[in-house]
């Protein structure tokens, strides 16, 4: 429950139900213990105005409490909301990416994008499907969006800081991890051979001894990017499994 969220509301809460049992205590007006009977104790606490104005305060403060939930609470829940959602899209563009291996990824709307993909159970699987599955197109599609979205990324900072420094905290370590990702773009490699038909060396282009030399450089590198970007896709999906359960705690 979002009231109960800092320790500082919780407190408030606990306070303001502990105020609102005394006012009941006080206007049902019990019997006092036998051994406060005929003491000056029990005069006091019997009288009209000992009751009347320590209702009267208790009511002020639990009015105060209730006043401070509509005016500061709730719109600020609101206001949390409307700034998270902008951040979740973002977020959701790289990993919609992923999952549905999308082409033109980084170049769809993030107003388009399902937050459904948002999902942290669905987060998980894909973080072990990484480890135990290859799918090179997937993860070069995660790139290509991280890219795209890096300075999004970068200019969301301050949205997040409004929310809380624990907010800005995991925003920056998401926005890191889509750094390490988007830094693979520039080291992809290029396939000497890429005009040709499916990217093959003809009959001819085989007896190039050196060109060969290069085709088989370009596989090896292939192959060593392939593992880095899983594991960049991962440092990014642990991130945003972080970022979304700091949303709801």
């Amino acid at each position: 429950m979002w009231v109960w969220r800092e320790a500082r509301e919780k407190w408030l809460l606990a306070g303001a139900v502990g105020v609102l049992v005394i006012i009941v205590l006080i206007n049902l007006k019990l019997s006092l213990w036998p051994w406060l009977d005929d003491s000056q104790v029990a005069v006091f606490l019997r009288a009209d105005a000992t009751s009347s104005v320590s209702s009267d305060l208790l009511v002020g403060l639990f009015s105060a409490y209730v006043f401070y939930v509509i005016v500061e609470l709730m719109p600020r829940h609101r206001r949390e909301a409307l700034t998270l959602r902008p951040l979740n899209m973002i977020v959701a563009a790289v990993i919609d990416a992923y999952e549905r291996s999308r082409v033109f990824g980084h170049e769809t709307p993030i107003t388009s994008i399902d937050l459904a993909v948002l999902d942290i159970e669905k987060l998980k699987v894909h973080k072990s499907e990484l480890v135990t599955k290859r799918d090179l197109l997937r993860v070069k599609f995660a790139m290509e969006t991280g890219h795209s979205r890096y300075p999004d990324f970068q200019h969301a900072l301050a949205m997040a800081a409004s929310i809380s420094p624990e907010h800005a905290l995991s925003w920056l370590v998401l926005t890191d991890k889509v750094r390490l990702l988007a830094e693979q773009y520039e080291l992809w490699p290029v396939n000497p051979f890429v005009d040709n038909y499916l990217g093959q060396p003809t009959v001819e282009q085989r007896g190039d001894t050196k060109l060969m030399e290069v085709y088989v450089q370009y596989q090896k590198n292939m192959v060593s990017i392939e593992g880095t970007l899983r594991l960049r896709v991962t440092e990014v999906i642990e991130a945003t499994i972080f970022w979304l359960e700091l949303q709801v705690t």
